[in-house]
């Protein structure tokens, strides 16, 4: 697929919703009742395909209720890559719409700007803003850099611009691809970063990706300095795989500025201390990850949050 230009998506796709699961109960009704709207007679949505890591809470319940097909990891261990591709697999559609169980769609008008963008047969996978809502002062300034107002046309000539704050290639939290893309590219078994990983190759490829702002959905995070530096270490290493973490010192530091003069005017000055914490926590949890190839597997799977092979 990725050496040729693939048709136009048909003008009533079947569209298969993929999400990784794992005690999702509290934040799955919003986004089940809007998936739940789609699937209305006329709506594009065929189905919900979620792949289950064990929860404890109830969530496949949950998740049958709303007529969603439940599976597991088949005995695997958890991968960001592994899971959706083992969902996407069993799925019917013609085209594959990742989501987190954390997500909540905007309104209802959210997929069919993702699913005109694939109408162009040059496209391989659009996503969509996520709209920061219950998100920490640094969590929120990081999205409106990733996910501003402003569509965005995503071809190979812009994997030579560099990768930061603000040149996200693509997100699994919120993204459609074509099946056909993802058959001739599934997503790697990496540690993190899988939808970057998989953007970089489609992108090399000669293939399109499309930023589509009026695809909206809330999402947020308020993470602790641990977790915080946990997840900047398995950013670290995976982009430090994929050749796209050089730079990270400079990128971190313009970063740094931007957020601060937002969060003083948005916050007050008292925030400020707060913020350079934090982000010093994951500058430092980044660059130790760029170096997870020279530590011993059991530390780095101890400095890490995921599951490591």
């Amino acid at each position: 697929m990725c050496g040729h230009r693939a048709g136009a998506v048909s003008t009533a796709p079947r569209v298969s919703a993929i999400i990784p699961t794992l005690d999702g109960a509290a934040t799955l009704p919003p986004l089940l009742a809007a998936l739940a709207r789609q699937r209305k007679p006329g709506g594009a949505l065929h189905e919900i395909v979620a792949i289950d890591s064990g929860s404890r809470d109830g969530t496949p319940a949950l998740l049958e209720q709303a007529g969603a097909r439940v599976l597991d990891l088949g005995g695997a261990r958890f991968g960001h890559g592994s899971a959706r591709n083992r969902a996407a697999a069993a799925a019917a559609g013609d085209v594959l719409l990742f989501l987190t169980q954390d997500v909540e769609p905007v309104g209802d008008g959210w997929l069919s700007p993702l699913l005109e963008a694939l109408d162009d047969g040059r496209v391989a996978g659009a996503f969509g803003r996520q709209v920061p809502r219950d998100a920490s002062p640094e969590e929120g300034f990081l999205a409106r850099v990733n996910y501003a107002g402003r569509p965005r046309r995503i071809t190979r000539d812009d994997l030579g611009a560099g990768f930061g704050p603000g040149a996200t290639f693509f997100s699994s939290a919120f993204g459609a691809v074509r099946r056909a893309d993802w058959e001739a590219v599934p997503f790697p078994d990496i540690v993190m970063s899988e939808d970057q990983a998989w953007a970089l190759t489609v992108l090399k490829a000669g293939r399109e990706i499309r930023y589509e702002p009026r695809a909206e959905v809330y999402h947020g995070h308020r993470f602790g300095f641990v977790r915080a530096f946990r997840r900047n270490f398995d950013s670290g290493s995976s982009l430090q795989a994929l050749g796209l973490a050089g730079g990270a010192w400079r990128a971190g530091a313009d970063h740094l500025l931007r957020e601060l003069r937002w969060i003083a005017a948005q916050c007050g000055a008292a925030a400020l201390p707060h913020a350079v914490a934090m982000e010093t926590v994951r500058m430092i949890g980044f660059q130790c990850g760029r170096l997870e190839r020279w530590l011993p597997r059991g530390l780095a799977g101890a400095l890490g949050e995921a599951p490591r092979g």
